[in-house]
């Protein structure tokens, strides 16, 4: 629990109402939060125990490293309570285990970037936070939703040290909507997903790419990551209701286009 100061607060009618807002020197501003991530040197991350950090609720967030090949992807398995079926993590590890693709790309896989929200059934956060606009993007708006200030949660924090050490080429986000499949990207994101789609559409004809529509919300990811800062982010939006199948032969054909592209 973070401390917190006291501020008296005047209304029209002359009542003294109490106000809680942060301790501002605990709380980073957008800019030093990028600033942190521009200027620390790139190297390979690694897992601290058994997780990069922990939950509200104290859940690891589980991470691991997969392949070794020169194109660096950073996989985010979920950030609004996703279901496993629309998360195939071991149909992803066993993909990178068992063919050439493991000397075409090195895979972070970040299994699970919200696990209390995964265990309660909730969007957000156990704090009721929108991890997804969390993030210190330059057009960061605070909110008791969004967060009073960028990286106030412990998943967001862990999530942008472990991903500005980690230096990836493509952040990669699985993720749900009601009208998937499909992808959308931020970002320098387009070529490759075009290279994606091209390798989900043919085990599944439903793909389509929308491409970086310049619209990223206000303190997500793909704002942070893909137009602050030019890393390209692909969000594969499987259909709420989809069946676990084709989303595992959609999520290893697209990434096996991927390598092939690389």
């Amino acid at each position: 629990m973070k401390p917190w100061i006291l501020v008296i607060a005047f209304l029209a009618g002359g009542a003294v109402v109490p106000f809680f807002g942060p301790d501002s020197s605990k709380v980073r501003s957008v800019s030093a939060a990028v600033a942190d991530f521009v200027n620390l040197p790139g190297q390979d991350s690694a897992a601290v125990g058994d997780g990069i950090g922990r939950s509200v609720e104290g859940r690891p967030l589980k991470v691991e490293v997969l392949g070794h090949g020169p194109l660096r992807i950073y996989v985010v398995g979920g950030v609004h309570g996703e279901p496993p079926a629309l998360r195939p993590l071991g149909e992803l590890r066993s993909l990178m285990r068992g063919s050439t693709i493991a000397s075409q790309m090195t895979v972070r896989l970040l299994e699970d970037l919200n696990p209390d929200g995964t265990a309660r059934g909730l969007f957000c956060n156990a704090n009721r936070v929108d991890i997804d606009r969390n993030f210190p993007s330059q057009d960061f708006r605070p909110s008791l939703r969004h967060g009073l200030a960028p990286l106030s949660e412990p998943e967001t924090e862990a999530f942008w040290r472990d991903v500005r050490a980690f230096r990836p080429d493509l952040v990669v986000v699985l993720q749900s909507a009601m009208a998937g499949p499909f992808l959308d990207g931020d970002g320098p994101s387009d070529a490759y997903g075009m290279q994606f789609v091209s390798g989900a559409s043919a085990v599944d004809e439903r793909w389509t790419l929308l491409g970086d529509e310049g619209h990223a919300f206000s303190g997500s990811m793909g704002a942070a990551l893909g137009n602050d800062l030019g890393i390209p982010v692909l969000n594969l939006r499987f259909r709420k209701d989809q069946d676990a199948t084709s989303v595992a032969e959609a999520l290893k054909a697209g990434l096996t286009a991927l390598a092939d592209r690389s």
